[in-house]
Protein backbone atom coordinates (compact mmCIF):
# COMPACT_ATOMS: atom_id res chain seq x y z
CA UNK A 1 0.00 0.00 0.00
CA UNK A 2 2.85 2.36 0.90
CA UNK A 3 4.65 1.73 -2.40
CA UNK A 4 1.43 2.24 -4.39
CA UNK A 5 0.73 5.48 -2.52
CA UNK A 6 4.25 6.74 -3.29
CA UNK A 7 3.85 5.85 -6.95
CA UNK A 8 0.54 7.69 -7.15
CA UNK A 9 2.07 10.71 -5.39
CA UNK A 10 4.99 10.82 -7.85
CA UNK A 11 2.62 10.55 -10.82
CA UNK A 12 0.46 13.31 -9.37
CA UNK A 13 3.48 15.55 -8.83
CA UNK A 14 4.67 15.03 -12.43
CA UNK A 15 1.19 15.76 -13.77
CA UNK A 16 1.01 18.96 -11.71
CA UNK A 17 4.40 20.14 -13.00
CA UNK A 18 3.38 19.41 -16.58
CA UNK A 19 0.06 21.22 -16.20
CA UNK A 20 1.68 24.27 -14.62
CA UNK A 21 4.30 24.30 -17.37
CA UNK A 22 1.61 24.15 -20.04
CA UNK A 23 -0.34 26.99 -18.46
CA UNK A 24 2.80 29.12 -18.23
CA UNK A 25 3.60 28.50 -21.88
CA UNK A 26 0.05 29.38 -22.92
CA UNK A 27 0.18 32.76 -21.21
CA UNK A 28 3.43 33.90 -22.86
CA UNK A 29 2.80 36.23 -25.80
CA UNK A 30 5.31 37.55 -28.31
CA UNK A 31 3.82 40.84 -29.47
CA UNK A 32 5.28 41.77 -32.85
CA UNK A 33 4.12 43.41 -36.04
CA UNK A 34 4.23 41.12 -39.09
CA UNK A 35 4.22 42.24 -42.70
CA UNK A 36 3.13 40.89 -46.07
CA UNK A 37 4.14 42.61 -49.27
CA UNK A 38 1.23 44.47 -50.81
CA UNK A 39 -0.98 44.48 -47.70
CA UNK A 40 -2.74 47.74 -46.86
CA UNK A 41 -4.35 49.10 -43.72
CA UNK A 42 -6.73 52.03 -43.62
CA UNK A 43 -7.00 54.22 -40.53
CA UNK A 44 -9.53 56.81 -39.48
CA UNK A 45 -8.08 59.36 -37.07
CA UNK A 46 -10.06 61.90 -35.06
CA UNK A 47 -7.85 64.36 -33.19
CA UNK A 48 -9.13 67.22 -31.06
CA UNK A 49 -6.68 69.86 -29.88
CA UNK A 50 -8.02 71.92 -26.96
CA UNK A 51 -5.83 74.99 -26.54
CA UNK A 52 -7.97 77.54 -24.68
CA UNK A 53 -9.66 79.61 -25.88
CA UNK A 54 -9.45 77.66 -29.16
CA UNK A 55 -10.43 74.09 -29.97
CA UNK A 56 -9.98 72.30 -33.29
CA UNK A 57 -11.06 68.82 -34.37
CA UNK A 58 -9.62 67.09 -37.42
CA UNK A 59 -10.78 63.82 -38.98
CA UNK A 60 -8.49 62.17 -41.51
CA UNK A 61 -7.99 58.89 -43.29
CA UNK A 62 -4.55 57.35 -43.60
CA UNK A 63 -3.47 54.33 -45.66
CA UNK A 64 -0.33 52.31 -44.91
CA UNK A 65 0.82 50.05 -47.77
CA UNK A 66 3.67 47.54 -47.44
CA UNK A 67 5.93 48.06 -50.47
CA UNK A 68 8.65 45.60 -49.51
CA UNK A 69 9.40 43.12 -46.74
CA UNK A 70 13.09 42.73 -45.83
CA UNK A 71 15.00 39.68 -44.61
CA UNK A 72 15.39 41.14 -41.10
CA UNK A 73 11.60 41.33 -40.65
CA UNK A 74 11.35 45.08 -41.26
CA UNK A 75 9.26 46.57 -44.06
CA UNK A 76 9.15 49.64 -46.25
CA UNK A 77 5.73 51.24 -45.83
CA UNK A 78 4.19 54.02 -47.88
CA UNK A 79 1.86 56.28 -45.89
CA UNK A 80 -0.72 58.53 -47.56
CA UNK A 81 -2.76 61.09 -45.65
CA UNK A 82 -6.21 61.78 -47.12
CA UNK A 83 -8.04 64.94 -46.10
CA UNK A 84 -9.33 68.28 -47.28
CA UNK A 85 -6.84 71.17 -47.58
CA UNK A 86 -8.44 72.82 -44.54
CA UNK A 87 -8.09 69.66 -42.43
CA UNK A 88 -4.46 69.19 -43.43
CA UNK A 89 -3.72 72.84 -42.66
CA UNK A 90 -5.29 72.51 -39.19
CA UNK A 91 -3.31 69.36 -38.47
CA UNK A 92 -0.04 70.94 -39.63
CA UNK A 93 -0.65 73.91 -37.37
CA UNK A 94 -1.42 71.67 -34.39
CA UNK A 95 1.76 69.63 -34.94
CA UNK A 96 4.06 72.59 -35.59
CA UNK A 97 6.82 73.28 -34.81
CA UNK A 98 7.62 69.69 -33.84
CA UNK A 99 7.01 68.16 -37.26
CA UNK A 100 6.23 69.00 -40.85
CA UNK A 101 3.42 66.96 -42.37
CA UNK A 102 3.45 65.77 -45.99
CA UNK A 103 0.59 63.93 -47.72
CA UNK A 104 2.86 61.06 -48.81
CA UNK A 105 5.83 59.59 -46.93
CA UNK A 106 7.81 56.36 -46.79
CA UNK A 107 8.95 54.63 -43.61
CA UNK A 108 11.05 51.70 -42.49
CA UNK A 109 8.94 49.92 -39.86
CA UNK A 110 10.27 47.27 -37.48
CA UNK A 111 8.43 44.33 -35.91
CA UNK A 112 8.67 46.19 -32.57
CA UNK A 113 6.82 49.19 -33.97
CA UNK A 114 9.72 51.59 -34.48
CA UNK A 115 9.24 53.84 -37.51
CA UNK A 116 12.17 55.49 -39.33
CA UNK A 117 11.43 58.12 -41.96
CA UNK A 118 12.91 57.24 -45.37
CA UNK A 119 11.28 59.79 -47.68
CA UNK A 120 9.41 63.04 -47.12
CA UNK A 121 8.75 64.83 -43.85
CA UNK A 122 6.25 63.88 -41.20
CA UNK A 123 5.65 62.05 -37.95
CA UNK A 124 2.04 60.98 -38.07
CA UNK A 125 2.31 57.48 -36.64
CA UNK A 126 -0.11 54.63 -37.12
CA UNK A 127 2.02 52.25 -35.09
CA UNK A 128 3.04 52.73 -31.48
CA UNK A 129 6.54 51.58 -30.46
CA UNK A 130 5.73 51.75 -26.75
CA UNK A 131 3.07 49.03 -27.19
CA UNK A 132 5.60 46.37 -28.25
CA UNK A 133 7.57 44.72 -25.40
CA UNK A 134 11.12 43.51 -26.05
CA UNK A 135 10.38 40.04 -24.65
CA UNK A 136 7.52 37.52 -24.44
CA UNK A 137 5.05 38.71 -21.81
CA UNK A 138 2.19 37.50 -19.66
CA UNK A 139 -0.90 39.55 -18.74
CA UNK A 140 0.16 42.06 -16.09
CA UNK A 141 3.71 42.46 -17.46
CA UNK A 142 5.12 45.99 -17.61
CA UNK A 143 7.89 47.64 -19.60
CA UNK A 144 9.06 51.11 -20.54
CA UNK A 145 10.76 52.96 -23.39
CA UNK A 146 11.96 56.48 -24.13
CA UNK A 147 10.78 58.08 -27.36
CA UNK A 148 10.39 61.53 -28.78
CA UNK A 149 10.23 64.00 -31.66
CA UNK A 150 12.72 66.85 -31.53
CA UNK A 151 12.45 68.59 -28.16
CA UNK A 152 9.41 66.51 -27.14
CA UNK A 153 10.94 63.65 -25.16
CA UNK A 154 8.71 61.23 -23.28
CA UNK A 155 8.94 58.14 -21.09
CA UNK A 156 6.23 55.57 -21.84
CA UNK A 157 5.35 52.95 -19.22
CA UNK A 158 3.16 50.17 -20.62
CA UNK A 159 1.18 47.29 -19.15
CA UNK A 160 -0.15 44.25 -21.03
CA UNK A 161 -3.74 43.70 -19.91
CA UNK A 162 -4.39 40.50 -21.87
CA UNK A 163 -6.19 39.34 -25.00
CA UNK A 164 -9.71 40.62 -25.65
CA UNK A 165 -12.06 40.64 -28.62
CA UNK A 166 -12.57 43.95 -30.40
CA UNK A 167 -15.32 43.80 -33.03
CA UNK A 168 -14.91 40.04 -33.10
CA UNK A 169 -11.12 40.18 -33.61
CA UNK A 170 -8.71 38.91 -30.88
CA UNK A 171 -6.48 41.81 -29.85
CA UNK A 172 -3.69 42.51 -27.39
CA UNK A 173 -4.73 45.30 -25.01
CA UNK A 174 -1.94 47.58 -23.79
CA UNK A 175 -2.40 50.54 -21.44
CA UNK A 176 0.36 53.15 -21.49
CA UNK A 177 1.18 56.09 -19.23
CA UNK A 178 3.18 58.97 -20.72
CA UNK A 179 5.38 61.22 -18.61
CA UNK A 180 7.88 63.87 -19.74
CA UNK A 181 11.64 63.72 -19.39
CA UNK A 182 13.06 66.65 -17.36
CA UNK A 183 14.08 68.81 -20.36
CA UNK A 184 11.14 67.95 -22.65
CA UNK A 185 9.46 70.87 -24.41
CA UNK A 186 6.53 70.67 -24.34
CA UNK A 187 6.07 68.34 -21.37
CA UNK A 188 3.55 65.62 -22.19
CA UNK A 189 1.56 63.51 -19.73
CA UNK A 190 -1.44 61.26 -20.21
CA UNK A 191 -2.80 57.80 -20.89
CA UNK A 192 -3.15 55.82 -24.11
CA UNK A 193 -4.97 52.52 -24.60
CA UNK A 194 -3.89 50.49 -27.62
CA UNK A 195 -5.41 47.39 -29.18
CA UNK A 196 -3.13 45.41 -31.51
CA UNK A 197 -4.42 42.74 -33.86
CA UNK A 198 -3.24 39.46 -32.32
CA UNK A 199 -2.68 37.74 -35.68
CA UNK A 200 -0.74 40.51 -37.42
CA UNK A 201 0.44 42.87 -34.67
CA UNK A 202 -0.95 45.88 -36.58
CA UNK A 203 -2.79 48.61 -34.70
CA UNK A 204 -6.56 48.12 -34.52
CA UNK A 205 -7.55 50.92 -32.15
CA UNK A 206 -5.99 53.74 -30.14
CA UNK A 207 -7.66 56.06 -27.68
CA UNK A 208 -5.76 58.57 -25.61
CA UNK A 209 -5.79 61.86 -23.72
CA UNK A 210 -2.51 63.78 -23.63
CA UNK A 211 -1.83 67.04 -21.82
CA UNK A 212 0.86 69.40 -23.12
CA UNK A 213 2.60 72.05 -21.03
CA UNK A 214 5.15 74.61 -22.21
CA UNK A 215 5.71 77.37 -19.66
CA UNK A 216 2.38 79.07 -19.06
CA UNK A 217 0.83 77.55 -22.19
CA UNK A 218 -1.08 74.31 -21.81
CA UNK A 219 -3.45 72.25 -23.90
CA UNK A 220 -5.00 68.82 -24.27
CA UNK A 221 -5.00 66.44 -27.23
CA UNK A 222 -7.77 63.84 -27.52
CA UNK A 223 -6.97 61.09 -29.99
CA UNK A 224 -9.01 58.23 -31.44
CA UNK A 225 -7.79 55.99 -34.22
CA UNK A 226 -9.40 52.95 -35.77
CA UNK A 227 -7.74 50.66 -38.32
CA UNK A 228 -8.88 47.89 -40.65
CA UNK A 229 -7.01 45.81 -43.24
CA UNK A 230 -8.12 46.33 -46.81
CA UNK A 231 -8.73 43.31 -49.06
CA UNK A 232 -5.91 42.60 -51.47
CA UNK A 233 -6.47 42.64 -55.21
CA UNK A 234 -6.26 38.82 -55.29
CA UNK A 235 -8.93 38.53 -52.58
CA UNK A 236 -11.28 40.73 -54.56
CA UNK A 237 -11.22 38.44 -57.59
Amino acid sequence: MGQAYKAISVIGWIATVLLVGCRTAETQYTIERRFQQGERWRYTIVQTVDLPPRQATVELTITDTVLEVHSDGTATVERIVHGSPDQLKTLRESLAPLVVLEPKTRWKVSPRGKETLLQGEGALLTSVPYAYPDRPVQPGAQWGILDGIGSLQTRYMSRFEGVIELEGVPCYKIRTQAEPLPDSLPAMTGEIVVHLDRRTGWTRHIEGTLKMQAGELSGTVYLKMHGLPEPSASEGK
